[in-house]
């Protein structure tokens, strides 16, 4: 198997890409099976490995199905975000965290300086940053990249992490009752940091999707912020408006 190297990573998501955009075009019909692999990596002068990820690429999105003796076929001409996530309350983003893998990268347990997108109050002494990333179940492909940032009060859980499911916020919830009264959340870009974009495969300071979720509990003090960074292009966000009534 070739190694995931940014350059072959980023073949991978330029063949994806051309199978995409061939499928939307009508070029291959829902029911037509796409060429083979042989077929593709000539066309694409491509290894095997490369086609089949990026094929993997295309079954993420809802658009083929493979089956051995009998190809991969078309099942959908509408390509989807590969994750979804709404922001209508906890639940929606803890159903997202659940369908998810949270993998730690490294913990810090003295911050040199105020991370400028946390906000941090309170004495810096008295909070721990957690480095972690987010995969597709059961595969190694990261699918996000967040700084957690925790009072060292709960620091208990980056011993769950990796064992349990959902966020960092319903472990803390099982192991020390700790419940949420309410979440700010602020949406923006922002370049990927070196870390992300090295985990992410992507490129350094090209445009991430940044969320930032500030987590209170029921005395309205903050015990939890997560700085999270997202391919743009893969997941997609949902919310409601509701009007009133006159």
């Amino acid at each position: 198997m070739e190694p995931p190297s940014k350059a072959n990573s980023s073949k991978i998501d330029g063949i994806a890409h051309v199978l995409i955009q061939r499928i939307s075009d009508g070029l291959y019909r829902v029911g037509d099976n796409i060429p083979n692999e042989v077929d593709l990596c000539v066309e694409f002068n491509a290894s095997r490995y490369t086609i089949r990820e990026a094929v993997r690429n295309l079954q993420n999105r809802g658009l083929v199905q493979r089956k051995k003796r009998a190809g991969t076929r078309v099942i959908s001409a509408s390509s989807m975000p590969l994750y979804g996530l709404n922001f209508e309350s906890s639940d929606s983003l803890g159903h997202y965290l659940e369908h998810t893998d949270l993998k730690l990268k490294q913990t810090i347990l003295h911050l040199v300086k105020q991370p400028a997108e946390a906000r941090l109050d309170g004495d810096l002494e008295g909070w721990a940053q957690l480095d972690t990333y987010r995969c597709a179940p059961g595969t190694t492909r990261a699918v996000s990249w967040s700084y957690i940032y925790l009072r060292k009060e709960y620091l208990g859980v980056v011993d769950l992490i990796g064992h349990e499911r959902g966020g960092v916020y319903e472990i803390l919830k099982k192991k020390y009752k700790k419940t949420v009264k309410f979440i700010d959340v602020e949406v923006s870009s922002a370049p990927f940091t070196r870390e992300a974009a090295d985990v992410l495969r992507k490129r350094r300071n090209s445009q991430a999707l940044l969320i930032i979720r500030r987590f209170y509990g029921e005395d309205d003090r903050l015990f939890e912020v997560s700085v999270s960074y997202y391919p743009p292009e893969e997941v997609q966000y949902k919310t409601r408006i509701t009007a009133n009534q006159t």
